[in-house]
Order: C-alpha cells, then sequence, then structure tokens
C-alpha cells in the first residue's frame, strides 16, 4: 500500500475504531461511577434515617414512635440490599475495567505522534502497524478482564 492508502486507513481506524471504541468506554465509565455513587448514597442516606429514628426514639408521640420502629426495621435492610445490588452488578470492579481501558487508549495515543513525523512509506506502515497492533492489543486485554469478572461473579456451585 502507499503512504496516502496507509494514512486513509489510519484516518478510518483511527475515527471508527479507537474513537468511537474510546467515546463508548468514557460513557460506560461516566454511567458505572454514577451508580456507583448512587448506591454509596442511597445506602448512606437509609442509615442516616436509621440514626435519626433512634434519636427521635424518646419523644412522646405515639405516630412517630411506631414511625421510628418501623425506619429502624426497614431501613438497615433496604440498605443491605442496595449494598447487595451494588455488589452484584460489580460497579465498582467495571469501573476500574473501563477506566483502565480509558488510560490504556490514551497512552496508546502517543504512539500516533510517530505517524505525524516525516517518514518514509516503509517507516510510516512500520510505524503505523505498530500503533494499530497496541490498540488491539488493549482491546484483547480488555475483553479478557471481562472473562474474569464474569468468573469471579459467578456463583460458587458448592
Amino acid at each position: 500500500m502507499s503512504q496516502r492508502e496507509d494514512r486513509q486507513f489510519l484516518e478510518l481506524y483511527r475515527k471508527h475504531r479507537y474513537e468511537d471504541q474510546l467515546d463508548f468506554y468514557r460513557k460506560r465509565y461516566g454511567e458505572f461511577t454514577k451508580a456507583q455513587a448512587q448506591g454509596i448514597f442511597i445506602s448512606i442516606g437509609l442509615m442516616f434515617f436509621v440514626f435519626l429514628a433512634g434519636a427521635l426514639e424518646s419523644v412522646d408521640v405515639p405516630w412517630l414512635k411506631l414511625t421510628c420502629l418501623l425506619a429502624a426495621a426497614i431501613c438497615p435492610v433496604l440498605s443491605t440490599a442496595f449494598a447487595a445490588y451494588s455488589a452484584l452488578y460489580a460497579f465498582e470492579q467495571q469501573t476500574k475495567l473501563y477506566r483502565d481501558t480509558i488510560n490504556n487508549l490514551q497512552g496508546a495515543r502517543v504512539l500516533l505522534a510517530d505517524l505525524e513525523q516525516g517518514l518514509s512509506d516503509a517507516d510510516f506502515a512500520t510505524h503505523l502497524d505498530k500503533y494499530v497492533q497496541e490498540v488491539e492489543k488493549i482491546f484483547q486485554a480488555e475483553q479478557g478482564q471481562w472473562g474474569q469478572l464474569a468468573k469471579k461473579m459467578k456463583p460458587s456451585e458448592t
């Protein structure tokens, strides 16, 4: 291939493979970061209601005592359910997986600088191959991590 064709390939690859995937990972990272934070805040809020119910328990109003008793009984259960939900969906692990892949892809962007220099056709093709191989290696490593996460989340058979 000529350097012109290689440059066209690079532009297509960068736009439709690298940038699209990087954008996908950034969106998913944002989703899972938000979900993780929501789970934490909901659990903290529910435990705050338990604390508040304990503090209001001494007030001598019958309906308030009943409300405090219900809050003290229900909120810890709900808090535990939210913690289990967060653990089930592995928000923390998925957030880390997306963050690591984003960082690795941004690190591979450095290889693009090598392609901007005035290179001969052979050198350009060599640097292009190196860049594509590095990006694909990152994608393969990310795929392998999903398999490890799925295996880790699988219930034990005992």
